[in-house]
């Protein structure tokens, strides 16, 4: 049954949305890119087309009606989004020795905080995992034993590049790459990438290539630094390079979110909740059933997004399950906006 005593879900599913935000900032996240857009269903709407250059507006003579315009054309899309959450239950030997062997509300309260945290970064790194499988293949595949989908978002084939191996030697022409693919992402886009988004391997053998070093008055050279490389690629006028090493936790094993050998060019990253910052796409979240259940006294411009209770078993072991439950999927809007380039 669903417990009160200590913290109703409507407190705690405060807690567990601050704890989100504030686990988000810690770890750096891809909702720069594809950022939070909650939404009154379990269903995604957005339009689907190309972004960047429109036509051109005509001359007029004066005391004349201007030339009624076109939007630019795209595709109504409505997508399903997955249902995600997880469940972990607070022992009763853990409760008591949070407890120190005496009933304490406070000590109680403490538990569940943590455990409610635990639960809010399983779901939070499953969106993480997911917005990273769609930035670097243009599709959101889920494959697990008890639920399968792939929704496909229709990126062009020219925004999927390859260095092969190069980057592993010190000979390789990065400079020449990223000119020939951000001219390649402006001609299909109408617009330059605002960042090239890569692993710290990546910086690091980038930065390791004979064309960054500096070259030393006895005739030696040393390699270029972090610094040297970010200065030497946006003094060309390309993308300037952020970079991004996020794991989670995938059954037990330690997963990077996005493989360490490629280099994603994408718009200019955004606040994490401002779905209307970019045109790349955003990171739908849906209303949940239970949202709506009043006894969880949910306001209804609340029910969208992660919730998060307490339930009890009312016999010995009298145990608690602190409980997640949400709706959401990343999802590309404009796909042709993410350009994936393998490299080592």
């Amino acid at each position: 049954m669903l417990w009160t005593d200590i913290i109703d879900p409507a407190t705690l599913t405060g807690y567990a949305r601050a704890s989100l935000a504030d686990y988000e900032a810690s770890k750096g996240t891809l909702a720069r890119w594809l950022p939070y857009r909650e939404v009154a269903d379990v269903v995604a709407r957005f339009v689907a087309g190309s972004t960047g250059l429109i036509d051109v507006a005509k001359f007029r003579a004066y005391d004349a009606e201007p030339e009624i315009g076109t939007r630019k054309g795209g595709k109504r899309v409505t997508l399903e989004l997955p249902a995600l959450g997880q469940n972990i239950p607070v022992s009763e030997y853990e409760q008591l020795r949070a407890r120190g062997g005496n009933v304490s509300d406070a000590q109680a309260l403490a538990t569940i905080q943590n455990t409610t945290d635990v639960v809010v970064r399983s779901v939070v790194d499953q969106l993480e995992r997911m917005r990273g499988i769609v930035l670097a293949t243009g599709k959101a595949t889920i494959n697990q034993d008890n639920f399968k989908t792939e929704d496909d978002f229709g990126r062009d084939s020219s925004m999927s590049v390859s260095a092969g191996t190069l980057y592993s030697t010190t000979t390789a022409d990065a400079l020449a790459d990223f000119e020939t693919w951000t001219d390649a992402y402006e001609d299909l886009n109408g617009e330059k990438p605002g960042v090239a988004l890569m692993s710290t391997r990546v910086l690091r053998s980038i930065a390791n290539l004979d064309q960054f070093s500096t070259q030393l008055l006895n005739g030696g050279s040393r390699p270029a630094t972090i610094n040297d490389v970010n200065a030497i690629v946006e003094a060309a006028g390309l993308p300037p390079i952020m970079t991004y090493n996020r794991r989670v936790s995938v059954d037990g094993v330690s997963t990077k979110v996005i493989a360490d050998d490629k280099i994603l060019f994408l718009p200019a990253p955004v606040d994490p909740n401002d779905d209307m910052g970019t045109e790349l796409g955003a990171t739908f979240i849906g209303r949940t059933l239970t949202s709506t259940d009043s006894d969880w006294g949910l306001e209804d411009a609340e029910q969208p997004g992660l919730v998060a209770g307490v339930y009890r078993n009312p016999k010995p072991p009298m145990g608690i399950e602190v409980i997640s439950d949400a709706i959401g999927l990343p999802v590309l809007a404009n796909a042709n906006l993410a350009m994936v380039a393998d490299v080592l």
